[in-house]
């Protein structure tokens, strides 16, 4: 996979601080296990992939993007929290991590993960959240095997957190947010705005927030919100 854009990655910190204070505005104080939550994600990833060799099983390679899109969120939560909320010093971090030596050094034993298979990256990654380490080459390679380049990273993490900050300014927490817009969830009407946009740089956010916003009230004004 290609090395991150630095603006990308800027607007990217940006999101997750915006998304992370309102959940709680003293985050970086708390100081959250992030990388158990990578843990967490990396074990349903695995799920999701197949690794039970006593049943037939196809990957889920549509959800498995999904699960690495929400792991994403967490390592940039992490790199914040590590960067005490400098988003330009977790930036540098992260480029010079992503472009590391994919190979790593852990529990006495050596892995090179470009010559691990889906499976046994997740189990890495899960391994190394554990004891609360990080290893973006693994990632990276993982972004690749679900056909997520850094262009695309960007815009399905950016559409998620877009989304999720919209549901909490429109009252998601309080029960005022409508979920479904004229029979579809709203995910469902977030995919097809961003389908429709072209760009992939530090105004896509904007863009995104506006759009759900203009959709949004326009299908409330005619009732068809539930």
């Amino acid at each position: 996979m290609n090395a991150l854009d630095t603006g990308m990655l800027l607007t990217m910190l940006e999101l997750q601080d915006g998304m992370n204070k309102k959940i709680d505005p003293d985050w970086i104080g708390k100081r959250h296990a992030y990388l158990r939550a990578v843990l967490v994600e990396a074990t349903e990833a695995l799920e999701h992939y197949g690794w039970k060799w006593w049943k037939q099983q196809s990957p889920d390679m549509p959800q498995l993007r999904i699960e690495m899109i929400d792991i994403w969120h967490f390592v940039l939560s992490e790199y914040l929290l590590r960067a005490d909320g400098e988003k330009p010093a977790a930036a540098k971090s992260m480029i010079a991590d992503w472009m590391a030596n994919a190979a790593l050094e852990f529990d006495g034993a050596r892995y090179d993960p470009r010559t691990l298979d889906i499976r046994q990256q997740l189990e890495l990654l899960a391994a190394l959240a554990a004891v609360r380490r990080m290893h973006l080459p693994l990632l990276a390679l993982l972004f690749a095997a679900c056909e997520l380049t850094p262009a695309s990273l960007f815009r399905d993490y950016v559409s998620k957190n877009v989304l999720n900050h919209f549901r909490q300014d429109r009252g998601y927490k309080s029960g005022e947010y409508k979920k479904f817009w004229d029979g579809a969830e709203d995910n469902v009407h977030m995919a097809e705005i961003l389908q429709a946009m072209t760009d992939a740089d530090e105004h896509l956010p904007d863009q995104l927030y506006r759009a759900l916003a203009s959709r949004y009230d326009a299908l409330g004004a005619s009732g068809k919100l539930a």
